[in-house]
């Protein structure tokens, strides 16, 4: 009796590199911002029990919203990133925490430019 998945048979192997978008159909813009976005809840939650400056961090961040109708992707994303920096460089002022989470991500937006350039590196925006 033969299987219905035969794996050699059923798997297509063919990669298409010039394909921008990943499997879900994102850009590369919607991509790194959500990944930014990512970084910045996981880091919020992480740290805010040992820096409450990180409690104010985490309800500006909540509270930030775009309004950019009729933007495409390759302008709205990188958009969204300068303006989501924007909106919490007024707390770095208080809190050493919060400017190292504002530096590290303007290596995360440099990329919107230069798709090359190198992010920050790091699992968390900060580093303990």
């Amino acid at each position: 009796m033969k299987d219905d998945f035969d794996f050699d048979d059923d798997v297509d192997y063919s990669f298409d590199d010039d394909d921008d978008d990943d499997d879900f159909g994102m850009t590369f813009e919607e991509d790194l911002y959500l990944m930014i976005r990512e970084k910045l809840r996981d880091t919020i939650q992480e740290f805010k029990g040992k820096h409450p400056a990180l409690r104010k961090l985490e309800t500006s961040v909540s509270n930030f919203k775009v309004n950019a109708k009729n933007t495409d992707d390759t302008k709205f994303y990188p958009l969204a990133a300068k303006l989501l920096c924007e909106h919490i460089k007024p707390l770095t002022e208080e809190s050493e925490e919060v400017m190292e989470i504002y530096e590290n991500m303007q290596a995360d937006i440099a990329r919107f430019k230069n798709q090359r350039a190198h992010g920050h590196e790091g699992e968390f925006y900060l580093s303990e």
